[in-house]
């Protein structure tokens, strides 16, 4: 059995005939015939009913065609990916998300590399704070998307965006409180939501952080907004997180003295600094590139 005579069977029964198969094949009539009837034997099976003008399908010659597409189909998948390969694309492309960049942009750019390279699979994790950098320098991710809260210059990074967090509380929350216009000291009773680093060697740097207060230690931003809206304690979440919540007044920002109650952050997509790329990868920078490039 051969992908050619798989071809001419998947052939015939498009066009309706042997005749009409071979012109679209660019064969001879004679050389479609024999390539099937050696299949048959091959087979031991009746593929063609020959007894009309038009050679037909057979039952078992239609159970196979259908087979002998889902064949052809990973064939062209193979040769596709072999041909990926041989260009020197990567397989695999490896891209760490820290978990509160907003994602529909970057998906819109993956998507339309993805379409590009539809050889090389994309590998999505997500971490928290300093992981995703953390990932891109220990070799586990080709690039990585983060907030930037110090230069490194291991780095090679280009801005995607800004993004502000808010420190929020649900209205309950501050109601208790008793008032609108906080001090810190009106705090270190109450619990502070903290989502964790989720590097290996966790930073010392606080971003916000009331060392002398109680806190509840989460693993993500996500989980940090549901207990904040259930009025369970406070802290710092990304706008796009909330804006619906402060919008909707399930949620408020918090005035403290002496405190940044909001921070403006950069998101920029970052890779190692003399790290030789694929060109799935340097095709994926320079469309980030081309996104940043394009926002107002």
């Amino acid at each position: 059995m051969t992908l050619e005579q798989l071809k001419m069977l998947v052939k015939i029964a498009d066009t309706g005939g042997i005749l009409a198969a071979a012109a679209a094949l660019h064969r001879t009539q004679p050389t479609v015939s024999v390539a099937i009837r050696k299949l048959e034997e091959e087979l031991g099976l009746k593929l063609l009913d020959r007894g009309s003008y038009r050679a037909s399908m057979t039952p078992a010659g239609a159970a196979l065609c259908k087979q002998a597409r889902a064949i052809l189909r990973q064939s062209d998948i193979m040769t596709g990916m072999a041909q990926h390969l041989a260009r020197g694309s990567e397989p695999e492309l490896g891209i760490a998300i820290e978990a509160s960049c907003p994602l529909p942009p970057v998906l819109n750019v993956l998507g339309e590399c993805e379409r590009k390279f539809p050889g090389t699979q994309f590998t999505l994790t997500g971490d928290t704070l300093w992981g995703a950098l953390e990932r891109l320098k220990s070799g586990e991710a080709d690039l990585a998307i983060s907030p930037w809260f110090e230069e490194d210059l291991e780095f090679e990074s280009l801005p995607l965006t800004t993004a502000t967090l808010t420190t929020v509380a649900a209205p309950q929350f501050r109601a208790a409180l008793g008032k609108e216009r906080l001090a810190l000291e009106d705090l270190t009773g109450s619990v502070q939501v903290v989502v964790r680093d989720s590097s290996r060697a966790p930073r010392t740097q606080s971003f916000g952080y009331l060392a002398e207060g109680r806190h509840w230690y989460v693993t993500d931003h996500l989980t940090k907004k549901e207990i904040i809206l259930a009025g369970m304690g406070w802290g710092r979440l990304h706008g796009h997180l909330i804006t619906e919540e402060i919008r909707s007044g399930r949620l408020v920002p918090l005035t403290i003295q002496n405190y940044p109650t909001t921070m403006e952050i950069s998101i920029r997509i970052a890779r190692m600094r003399g790290r030789s790329v694929g060109p799935v990868g340097a095709t994926l920078w320079e469309d980030f590139q081309l996104f940043y490039r394009d926002q107002p």
